[in-house]
């Protein structure tokens, strides 16, 4: 004999039914987002971090070997790490341009550096002499120019290469590209580096760039990404090593004395050869090794041979504002 349900089991059976279709419709639901994939393979926080913190010690090194080759007041500045298609790049700088290639070594690939002519005329006219205030011409340099202008581009790969000698790389300059040849240099869809820097000469401001195809960046972030040192940290650090090593050949003077004696003027100004004088301090407190003017170590006068010696005693301390944790 059927059974026959209950209207209470028939909407019980209805209830579970509708829950079961509706985990199966929760479960299907997925967050789709857009994709954009031209920006896939984007720089992370860690790889701009460490490229931001390799080019800027290579523009503090850049303005002060220009400056002084140019004895002239010069600034390096890095601006923007960005990556983008090489015509996205000739897009943004002036159709006629100063444009440089060089050859990485090890890499088998070539970079470039171009230079706004806002600061090429200046450079040359303060290598041939003059102050650097000069019109801008929108001409192409000259050979003469181009000869000049050399001598700068060669200070520029020195710098990088010795910024980049951590990565082993070297670096070979090969020559100016003209315009024809720079439309032709990469690919317009290749992706590169493009690292900007601004310049600051002689009342004058100007754009360095410097343009890695994808061979040469994507080895150079390999590179940082497998020694995650690289950047602030570790520049930071060699400048740390390289200012102590500096500073350990330094001679600073050092004296045994007791400091903080004081005496009425009178006392002082009577005093005569062969006097004694009362310093109104205990015989049994000891000196001071005072370097550079502070109190280091607790000290007592002794003889060493023929000389006169200080036997150091223990370390003094300072008051909280004087002394880091």
């Amino acid at each position: 004999m059927e059974r026959v349900l209950t209207q209470e089991e028939i909407d019980a059976m209805v209830r579970a039914a509708s829950g079961r279709q509706d985990d199966h419709q929760r479960k299907d639901t997925r967050l789709i987002k857009p994709c954009t994939f031209r920006q896939s393979g984007q720089l992370t926080g860690e790889q701009v971090a460490a490229v931001n913190g390799l080019h800027e010690g290579f523009a503090r090194s850049l303005t002060q070997s220009l400056g002084a080759y140019l004895r002239v007041s010069f600034e390096v500045t890095l601006v923007s790490i960005e990556q983008l298609a090489y015509s996205e790049f000739l897009e943004r700088i002036p159709e006629i341009t100063y444009m440089m290639c060089f050859r990485v070594e090890h890499m088998s690939a070539e970079a470039a550096m171009q230079i706004d002519h806002s600061l090429v005329f200046p450079l040359v006219d303060i290598l041939l002499g003059g102050i650097g205030h000069c019109d801008v011409f929108t001409r192409e340099v000259s050979e003469i120019e181009e000869q000049i202008m050399e001598g700068v581009a060669k200070i520029i790969c020195r710098e990088l290469e010795s910024a980049w000698t951590p990565l082993g790389t070297k670096l070979d300059l090969d020559g100016r590209q003209p315009p024809a040849q720079m439309q032709r240099f990469l690919a317009p869809t290749e992706k590169t580096l493009c690292l900007s820097f601004e310049v600051k000469l002689a009342g004058t401001t100007g754009t360095l760039n410097l343009i890695f195809p994808v061979s040469i960046s994507n080895t150079l972030l390999r590179k940082l990404s497998a020694d995650g040192s690289y950047g602030k940290s570790r520049q930071a650090a060699r400048n740390g090593g390289q200012m102590m090593a500096k500073m350990l050949e330094c001679s600073f003077p050092i004296e045994l004395g007791i400091t903080a004696i004081k005496l009425p003027v009178n006392t002082i100004a009577g005093l005569v050869p062969q006097q004694v004088c009362n310093l109104g301090i205990p015989v049994l407190k000891s000196a001071s090794l005072i370097l550079a003017g502070r109190e280091i170590f607790a000290a007592n006068p002794v003889r060493q041979g023929r000389l006169r010696a200080a036997q150091v005693g223990q370390q003094l301390v300072f008051a909280g504002e004087e002394r880091k944790s």
